[in-house]
């Protein structure tokens, strides 16, 4: 049993510095660094955030409006092209032997033929359809994520509290009465390991959570 402990161990230390590697390679390329960059160490630091009721991030709410109103704006553009177009524009010739010739040209269009401009309309306004129809799906969907890193973030925090609370106070007293035990040869090496096995999972699960609500307050401050 103290062999197969161990050699799970080794594999999980092995595999942590793998990714630890490949998130130190991806951060310096973030960075746009040629040297490594090694952070500071900020495993347990936690990114309080407050829950607050309100509307979505106006720069998402703006640009999802944003791509309904372009499609609008490209509705009038075909439509106004059903009436005369004026045009003007100044020319200067610079040829010789005439040089120095300037002239103002006006210009004025009237449309005859309106079969072709009545489908370019036609698709110009399903486009607005399409766009407030994918701007509406939009705002439900950035709600809905909204919602649930809400309830992720209530959830996260209530684990924070039994952890700091209770979890891991009884972690670091399991540690020291295994330790107590096995000195005064009142308990296995076997039970040992497990002891402390039990005690690792819970600092392990601590910090984890601690990572779960730092990444859900990042992205609930991001879409608020």
């Amino acid at each position: 049993m103290m062999t197969t402990l161990a050699a799970d161990l080794h594999n999980r230390m092995f595999q942590a510095q793998e990714e630890e590697r490949m998130a130190l390679t991806r951060f310096r390329w973030s960075c746009y660094s040629d040297t490594p960059i090694v952070p500071a160490d900020s495993t347990l630091s936690l990114l309080y955030t407050s829950l607050s009721t309100g509307t979505l991030s106006e720069a998402h709410t703006q640009y999802f409006k944003s791509q309904a109103d372009e499609a609008k704006a490209m509705l009038n553009i075909e439509r106004s092209r059903f009436f005369p177009e004026i045009s003007m524009g100044y020319t200067r010739q610079n040829i010789l032997p005439l040089k120095n010739l300037n002239a103002w040209m006006v210009g004025v269009s009237f449309p005859v033929y309106f079969v072709p401009q009545k489908s370019k309309v036609r698709q110009a306004r399903l486009a607005v359809t399409s766009a407030q129809l994918q701007a509406e799906s939009n705002l439900r969907e950035l709600n809905n994520k909204v919602t649930e890193l809400e309830a992720n973030l209530r959830k996260y925090n209530e684990s924070l509290r039994f952890y700091t609370s209770s979890a891991l106070k009884e972690a670091e007293e399991l540690i020291k009465a295994t330790n107590l035990q096995l000195q005064h040869s009142e308990t296995g090496v076997a039970e040992y390991i497990q002891s402390i096995t039990t005690a690792r999972d819970i600092r392990r699960g601590y910090i984890e959570t601690v990572y779960q609500y730092n990444i859900a307050a990042l992205e609930y401050e991001l879409f608020k």
